[in-house]
C-alpha cells in the first residue's frame, strides 16, 4: 500500500534477473525525460513486459496482481462502482466474496486499479458502495485501459511522447557540454554548412546508425556506463592517453578528440563519418586524432 519505506522497482527487477544495470539506466533516463512511471518507461523502451513489470510491483507493494485477461472484471458488478470513480482512479470492479466471520457472512468486494494502490480510491469504493469491505489488486496500465474503455467507454488518457529520434542526415548531435562550449563547437560545424544542437539523454539512446554524437567522454560514460553502445556514431573527447583511448573503445566510439575546439581536427573526425555531408578535400584515411 501507500509507505515511504518500499524498495525500489529498478532493484527489485535486477533481483529477479529481469533487467541488467544498463538496461535500468536506459529505462530511468526515458522515466526522468518523459515523466511515466518506470515500468512503463521500461514496457515502452521494450525491456520487459507488462507482466514482468507487474511482478515487480506486487512485490514492491505486498498487493496481489491480477491479469485481467485470465481474470476479467465482471460487469455485474459495475453498479458498486460509478463511471465517475471509474474515471477518476482507474478502477474496475473484479469479483464479489462472500467470507464467514464470528459475527457472520460478509461480502468482499475485489477491485482492479494501477500500482501504486491508492487508499483514498479503496476508501471512496468502500464509502459509494456501502460494502464495508473492499479488497485492491493491482493490474498493468494496458489491461485497466481496455478494462475502462470496455466496460464504461472510457478512452484511455493520452501519455506523454518521447522526443522525436532525429532526422536522417540532420544536425549534429551534441551531449553533455557545458553550454559556452557547445555554441563554439556549433560555431566550428557550422562554417562547414554542418548544423549541431544540444540533445536530450533519450534522444542519444536512441540514436540511429546514420546519426553523429559528439560527447566528452565522461559524459558518455555517465550514460552508458560501458554496457551498452549506441546505435548513432560516436565521436569523443579526453586526455589522449591510452587509458582514454581504451575508455573509448569500451564505449564503441569511433572517433576521438584531443580537444574540440580544434577546427582541423573536429572537422576531419566528422568528415570520416559523413563525407558526403561535407564539401571539400578528399576523405583522409582514417585514424585516431
Amino acid at each position: 500500500m501507500e509507505t515511504g519505506s518500499r524498495r525500489p522497482l529498478g532493484e527489485i527487477l535486477l533481483e529477479q534477473g529481469v533487467l541488467n544495470r544498463a538496461q535500468l539506466r536506459v529505462g530511468l533516463v526515458h522515466h526522468h525525460e518523459v515523466h511515466v512511471p518506470l515500468g512503463r518507461a521500461l514496457v515502452r523502451e521494450g525491456l520487459c513486459s507488462d507482466a514482468d513489470v507487474l511482478r515487480g510491483l506486487s512485490v514492491q507493494l505486498g498487493v496481489d496482481a491480477v491479469d485481467l485477461e485470465h481474470t476479467p472484471p465482471d460487469a455485474g458488478l459495475m453498479r458498486h462502482i460509478p463511471i465517475r470513480l471509474a474515471r477518476q482512479y482507474r478502477v474496475v470492479p473484479l469479483r464479489m466474496e462472500k467470507v464467514l466471520l464470528d459475527q457472520g457472512e460478509r461480502e468482499v468486494l475485489h477491485v482492479a486499479l494501477p500500482a501504486p494502490v491508492s487508499l483514498e480510491a479503496v476508501d471512496a469504493v468502500r464509502a459509494v458502495s456501502g460494502l464495508p469491505r473492499v479488497e485492491p489488486h493491482i493490474a498493468s496500465d494496458t489491461a485497466l485501459d481496455q478494462a475502462l474503455l470496455r466496460l464504461y467507454g472510457i478512452q484511455p488518457a493520452a501519455e506523454p511522447s518521447a522526443p522525436a529520434a532525429p532526422v536522417a542526415g540532420g544536425p549534429l548531435l551534441l551531449y553533455g557540454w557545458p553550454p559556452v562550449t557547445a555554441v563554439l563547437i556549433s560555431r566550428l560545424l557550422a562554417r562547414h554548412g554542418l548544423q549541431a544542437r544540444m540533445a536530450s539523454p533519450l534522444e542519444v539512446l536512441h540514436t540511429r546508425p546514420e546519426d553523429i554524437v559528439l560527447a566528452p567522454l565522461q559524459a558518455m560514460e555517465g550514460l552508458l556506463a560501458g554496457e551498452v553502445h549506441i546505435e548513432g556514431a560516436l565521436i569523443v573527447h579526453g586526455s589522449s592517453d591510452d587509458e582514454g583511448f581504451e575508455r573509448a573503445r569500451e564505449l564503441g566510439a569511433r572517433g576521438f578528440l584531443a580537444s574540440p575546439r580544434d577546427e582541423q581536427l573536429l572537422i576531419r573526425a566528422v568528415r570520416r563519418l559523413m563525407p558526403h555531408r561535407l564539401s571539400g578535400g578528399p576523405d583522409p584515411a582514417p585514424h585516431s586524432h
